[in-house]
C-alpha cells in the first residue's frame, strides 16, 4: 500500500496518510500543510461537540 508520513501538529508523532484518503489527496497537493491524526481530530471534534452542547 502507498503512503505518506506526516508529524500531527497537536501530538507531534509521526501517522501515515494512506493512498486514496481525503488526507493523502491533501498532502499531495500541500506538502508544507498541517495535518492532525485521527486519534487527535476525535479529540478535537468530541470536545467541539462538548461545547456546543454544554454551552448555556
Amino acid at each position: 500500500m502507498i503512503y505518506y508520513e506526516a508529524n500531527c501538529m497537536y501530538c507531534k508523532k509521526p501517522f501515515k496518510l494512506l493512498e486514496g484518503t481525503r488526507k493523502y489527496q491533501q498532502y499531495k497537493q500541500n506538502r508544507n500543510g498541517k495535518f492532525a491524526c485521527d486519534g487527535c481530530e476525535r479529540r478535537i471534534e468530541a470536545d467541539a461537540r462538548k461545547y456546543l452542547f454544554d454551552r448555556d
